[in-house]
Formats: structure tokens, C-alpha cells, sequence
């Protein structure tokens, strides 16, 4: 008799076991062919620099990606084709000289690009963790941008650069995986790390971002996160200053809401700071070795969903 009763105690136990298990929530996106969903990302970002004009920089930026599921591949990876929508940029630095404002109208060349942009679709796989794996078109929509006819004080060029820093293939890849790349690889884990290319004002850096496993309630799971930045070695490039070489650290918090029937993101807020550091090599007016540290400071808010039909 006792051990019958020990017997059916173990089997509870097991039961109990099995169940709390089957009742974990998949870390994975769970998508299927036809489905849309959607991701708007609005993003401020301010930059000061101790130059001899203790230049600041204003940037602000908001785009909807609107995604559909194309196809499930045998090896689990996602084909989408991505659309831009309700874009907006603009970017204020006086000590720079330039002002531009996708909203105001009054730059006819960016309204042209950006409308671009908006008209086009491009294609990306995602693997079910959600890392950006392949990504084709967007480049040759910018290379079609850069066509345009030139304009007068190198309009062209610094509004296709800020578009490209913004929008752009390298862009693009950097914020997909900052707020899709949430999941583990392997399963099932509590605590992860995944580590990837991050491209910042065009510059690519190491980026290891650790997340930990929060909650989970009846339709949200609860992920937090920690990342860190760094430029595997120093960056060497010829500037109004002269030519000089800077490194790259800097630290972003993550707090993520993530459907857990579709394991698509809900919302997340995420904070950045990157400091650079300049060093002067060769100048006509600064002293050789001199360092010149900015600070940036990026707040992202975004918002996403899977698109209902009626």
C-alpha cells in the first residue's frame, strides 16, 4: 500500500512537471504564411561634442515597417517582404549648418526620396528567434536615390547620407534585430546572450546584448535586456577637423512585451548612450594627439502588433 501510494505520488509530480512545461511559452516568433504585422519605431537622438564649438546634434526619426509573411522555409527561417511607412526625419545641427525636415515640405528632393522610399518594397528571412539572416532590395532603392540629379550646396549628398543613416540597409539591419532578435537560439533558457553587428552613425561596432527571462502573464511575456557596445579596433577617417581616429563604447537597456501567441514584440523602451572618443592625427589648426569626446543619447519607443483583416 505504501508503495502504491509513493508510486502516485511521483506520478503527480511528473504530471505536475510535464504540465508546467507544456504551459511555457515558446521564446520563439510564431508566424504563418499570409500574416502582417507591423513595427513603429520612433527615435531621438541627441549628440554633443566638446569641440571648440561644443557642437550639438538633434535627430529625430519615426517609421512604421510594415511586414508580410511570404513563406515558412523547411529550415524554419521566415520570408517577409517589408514595406516603409509614415516617415519622418529630421535633424538639426547649427554648428554644422544644416536644418532638415522631411514634415516641412519646403525640401522638395527629400520629399522625393522619402516617397521613395514608401513606394518600395523590399524582402528579408528571419530566423524564429528573429535574427535578421538575409536582407535584398533596399540597397538597390538607394543606389536608384543616388541617381537623382545633383543639387546645389551638396544637397544631394547630405540628404541622401541622412536618409541612408536612417533608413538605410545597415539601418535597417541594426533597429530589425534590436527589437526582433529577442529570443535564444537554443531553448529553453532563462537568461541569453546574442551577439551582433550594430552600425552607428555608419560605423559597424560589437554589440552583446544579455536578456533575462521576466515574466509571463496570460498573453505577454516580460523580457529585459542590457547591451554592450564596442568598435573591435579604432575607426580612421579624414574630417572637417582633419584626419583623426576614434573609438567607440557605450551601453542600452532594453524592457520588452511580447505577445506570446505570435511571439511578436508589443512595445519596448530602450535607452541608449554611446560616448566617442576622437583623437587628432594630423590637423592644420589642432595639435597632434589632442582627444575630443561626444556623448550621444538615443531613446527608442516602439510599438508593434500583428495586422487584423477583416
Amino acid at each position: 500500500m505504501r508503495r502504491a501510494l509513493t508510486s502516485l505520488i511521483w506520478f503527480h509530480l511528473l504530471w505536475a512537471g510535464f504540465s508546467m512545461q507544456a504551459q511555457e511559452p515558446s521564446l520563439s516568433h510564431s508566424m504563418q504564411t499570409g500574416e502582417r504585422y507591423f513595427l513603429d519605431i520612433d527615435i531621438q537622438q541627441n549628440t554633443h561634442s566638446e569641440s571648440i564649438n561644443s557642437e550639438e546634434i538633434n535627430l529625430y526619426s519615426r517609421m512604421r515597417i510594415e511586414l508580410e509573411v511570404d513563406s515558412i522555409g523547411t529550415n524554419k527561417l521566415i520570408y517577409l517582404t517589408a514595406r516603409y511607412r509614415d516617415l519622418l526625419v529630421s535633424m538639426l545641427a547649427p554648428g554644422m549648418g544644416i536644418d532638415i525636415n522631411s514634415g516641412s515640405g519646403r525640401d522638395q528632393l527629400l520629399t522625393e526620396m522619402v516617397n521613395t522610399l514608401e513606394d518600395s518594397d523590399f524582402h528579408l528571412q528571419m530566423s524564429p528567434a528573429g535574427e535578421l539572416k538575409q536582407l535584398s532590395g533596399l540597397d538597390e532603392i538607394f543606389r536608384s536615390m543616388a541617381a537623382y540629379p545633383p543639387m546645389q550646396n551638396q544637397e544631394r549628398e547630405v540628404v541622401l547620407q541622412t536618409l541612408e543613416e536612417v533608413y538605410g540597409p545597415d539601418s535597417f539591419g541594426s533597429l530589425f534585430n534590436l527589437f526582433t532578435w529577442v529570443y535564444p537560439v537554443i531553448q529553453p533558457m532563462s537568461n541569453w546572450t546574442n551577439d551582433m553587428t550594430y552600425f552607428f552613425n555608419t560605423k559597424p561596432v560589437k554589440m552583446s546584448n544579455r536578456y533575462m527571462l521576466s515574466k509571463i502573464s496570460e498573453d505577454l511575456v516580460t523580457i529585459q535586456g542590457l547591451g554592450m557596445l564596442n568598435a573591435l579596433s579604432e575607426f580612421r577617417d579624414t574630417t572637417s577637423l582633419g584626419e583623426v581616429t576614434s573609438s567607440v563604447s557605450g551601453s542600452q537597456t532594453y524592457d520588452f512585451q511580447m505577445d506570446r501567441s505570435t511571439g511578436w514584440l508589443r512595445k519596448c523602451v530602450s535607452r541608449q548612450r554611446v560616448m566617442i572618443e576622437t583623437t587628432i592625427v594630423k590637423s592644420n589648426y589642432l595639435p597632434a594627439g589632442l582627444k575630443i569626446p561626444s556623448y550621444t543619447e538615443t531613446i527608442f519607443e516602439v510599438k508593434g502588433s500583428k495586422i487584423h483583416t477583416d
